[in-house]
Parts: structure tokens; sequence; C-alpha cells
């Protein structure tokens, strides 16, 4: 008699349930916060708001990407981030990514600087919510805050959710091609910034495939930080 197999210590359980509902949260928890916050203070918009408002407001968005990862794999998975996520990088890692990062920024710029204008688009619409956050960051300290929300923050929890919970929840169930291809959309589609959508796209595209090409988030992480500060660093160097 063949013994049987004995079951897993932690069988995975999550799935792309648990990626909508982190996404439903991660989109309608900042969307309620800044709304009371609107209403406490009498604003009509945040026009105009301290660099140091507009980071606490990324909280609640922070709070729902990294919490639906968590809750996935401490509740339904392997109990580990690394495990069911890929969340570890080698140093390899780094300059790999770095240079991905940089390089598909510098792409964009060019493709973008010949292609919207001859379909009769302000290629300056681009970048727009970037250039405004970047208006904020007035002072060292101001730059400094900058510098965590975009290369460091944004980085670790949007490619932990998209690119670890997202593409793999689809790619579990679909394959790894429907994995990259609808986790990279809706990462595009939730900045809700339609001149900046082509970016975003190949940007997340880059990212997905240095994920399953590791297996691991550590070269999307760091592409991430580069295709970012770039972005920051430039509009910091021509802020009047």
């Amino acid at each position: 008699m063949v013994p049987e197999a004995e079951p897993e210590p932690h069988p995975v359980r999550w799935g792309m349930g648990d990626a909508v509902l982190g996404t439903s949260l991660a989109v309608s928890v900042p969307a309620l916060v800044g709304s009371v916050v609107l209403l406490a203070s009498g604003r009509t918009d945040l026009d105009g708001a301290s660099l140091t408002t507009l980071a606490l407001l990324q909280v609640p968005l922070w709070a729902g990407l990294l919490g639906a990862p968590l809750w996935s794999t401490y509740g339904k998975g392997r109990r580990s981030l690394a495990v069911d996520f890929g969340l570890h990088m080698r140093g390899r890692d780094i300059p790999i990514g770095l240079a991905a990062g940089f390089a598909t920024q510098m792409v964009l710029a060019v493709v973008i600087g010949l292609v919207y204008p001859l379909l009769g688009i302000d290629p300056e619409q681009v970048g727009v919510r970037a250039e405004e956050l970047t208006s904020s960051a007035d002072d060292p300290l101001g730059v400094v805050l900058l510098v965590v929300i975009v290369a460091v923050a944004a980085p670790l929890f949007e490619e932990l959710f998209y690119r670890g919970l997202w593409l793999r929840a689809v790619e579990r169930r679909f394959g790894t091609g429907w994995g990259v291809a609808v986790s990279s959309l809706i990462f595009a589609g939730i900045h809700l910034q339609l001149y900046d959508l082509p970016a975003l796209l190949l940007f997340a595209l880059v990212a997905a495939l240095l994920t399953v090409r590791s297996g691991r988030l550590g070269p999307a992480i760091w592409a991430h930080v580069a295709f970012n500060l770039t972005a920051v660093t430039v509009l910091l160097l021509n802020l009047d």
C-alpha cells in the first residue's frame, strides 16, 4: 500500500478574492479618510496642502496594500511574505532593478515626446500629479519626506501588492501570462491618471517580467525605486 501524502502544514488558500478585496479597501478607505479630512478642515480640495498632510493621507492606502498580503499569508497561506509573495532580494537585484527602472523612464520620455504630439496630446499632461506632489517639497525636510514616499514606501508596498499578491493570485488560476497582464492593467488603472496610463502600464509590465523571471520581488522593487526617483529628481531640478 502506498502511504498517503502528508498534508501541507499551511496549505495555500488565498487567491484572487483576497486581491480584489484588498484593492477595494485600498481605494475606498483612503477616499473616505480624505473626505473626512476635507470636511473637518473646511476645504474643497487638497490643492496647496502640505506634504506632511499628503503623506499622512497615504497611510490608509499603504495599510491596505500591506494589510491584504499580510492577511492572505497569515490567515490563508504559509505565514511568510517571502514564501507566498516573493518578498526578498539578492545583491544583484539592486543594479538590475535600478538599471531597468531608469531605462524604462528614459524610453518613455522619448516615446511620449514623439508620439503624444502626433495624437494631439500635450506631453506636459504626463506626470501632473507627480509634479504637484513634488512642488509641495519646499524645504529640505520636505524633500526627504518626498523621497521616503516615492522611493521607499511606494515601491515596497505597491510591489508587494501588485507583483506579489495580484500577479501570483491570477497566475495560480490562469497562468503566468495572464498574471503579468492582469496585474499590470490593474496597477496602471488604479492610479486614475489617464495621460500617465501608457507609462504606468509599460513600467508595470517591466516590473512583472522582472518578478516572473527572478521569482522574487527584489528586482521589481529596485526598478520601482529608480523609476520614481528619476522622475522626482527631474521635477525637483526644474522647480522654479
